[in-house]
């Protein structure tokens, strides 16, 4: 029986521009270079996995998320399948992902569980891979199963992050704007939405890539926390995700000493930051005002996915 364990960070998206067609307006084929591009935020509340793994004339995988079977866990395991299958081996692995950021609610969950689940099974067996490889993996697991078209390159990563050209690792290409020292990102999630569901809509890309193409100028003009939160913000009102809950939830941050807030892409759910001196306050705010609520503040996270001690 062979063990390791990794940990990758949620990775919260603040705005996107869906990236599946080339520049002739023809679909691109490949799952490797669709992509998205757009920016956010990788915290410490994030996915870790634990690996075992014994031998096995054939392969067998078995994945529990939080201490459930999760056989619907269709992208983790597409990527541990192709993973396996490059090398040329069967295994029987048994997955256990620990999850502490809301799921469905525009925290990356499924690429961060994915891509720790990766690294914990090629350090477990000693495979030769590189991280951008495993973050591929990751990238084609997420697109062929919609859900997401951008996280894996930001998580690998890690802090405040702006993808400018799509793809995965290797293909797309990331930057990383200042996040101020002693400040915090306040979270509030009141409730899930699908992104398999939502990126399956045929006018999704067309709906929202205009103000998504706005939104990285704006930013890439004047790459500021500020600049970035507010442009971010008037994103998700554009394009029309923007609920009445999400616009209480972003006027209580604001109004309580936030610097900005603006929408998780994408669910019911906001992200803002603030000064560490104001967070408790902001947090209290929030409880207070939506008391059904999930919040809490968060550091930056700076190293993207990591293997951890045995």
């Amino acid at each position: 029986m062979l063990v390791s364990e990794a940990f990758c960070p949620a990775g919260i998206s603040s705005f996107f521009e869906i990236c599946n067609v080339d520049s002739s307006g023809e679909p691109i084929a490949d799952p490797a270079r669709i992509g998205s591009r757009g920016g956010g935020f990788a915290i410490p509340r994030g996915a870790t996995s634990r690996v075992v793994v014994r031998k096995s004339v054939q392969t067998r995988i078995r994945i529990r998320i939080n201490s459930k079977p999760t056989p619907e866990a269709l992208t983790t395991r597409s990527a541990i399948e192709q993973l396996l299958k490059t090398q040329g081996v069967t295994l029987d692995v048994t997955v256990d992902v620990r999850v502490t950021s809301p799921i469905a609610a525009g925290f990356g969950t499924s690429a961060a569980g994915t891509l720790a689940s990766c690294l914990a099974l090629s350090d477990a067996v000693d495979i030769p891979v590189t991280l951008n490889e495993l973050g591929r993996l990751t990238h084609v697991a997420e697109v062929v199963n919609r859900t997401g078209l951008g996280t894996a390159a930001a998580l690998l990563t890690g802090g405040f992050v702006l993808v400018t050209e799509p793809g995965a690792p290797g293909i797309g290409r990331v930057d990383r704007l200042l996040f101020p020292k002693n400040h915090s990102i306040i979270c509030a999630y009141t409730g899930p939405i699908s992104t398999r569901e939502t990126l399956a809509k045929a006018d999704v890309a067309m709906r929202v890539n205009a103000y998504a193409k706005r939104t990285m100028g704006a930013v890439r003009q004047n790459p500021t926390l500020s600049t970035f939160l507010a442009e971010s913000r008037k994103f998700g009102q554009e394009a029309g995700f923007e609920t009445p809950t999400v616009t209480r939830l972003i006027s209580t941050m604001i109004s309580s000493g936030a610097t900005g807030a603006a929408q998780n892409m994408i669910g019911e759910a906001v992200h803002g930051v603030a000064h560490d001196r104001k967070a408790g306050r902001i947090v209290k705010a929030l409880k207070k005002a939506f008391p059904a609520a999930k919040v809490f503040a968060a550091p930056i996270d700076n190293q993207g996915v990591r293997l951890l001690g045995n």
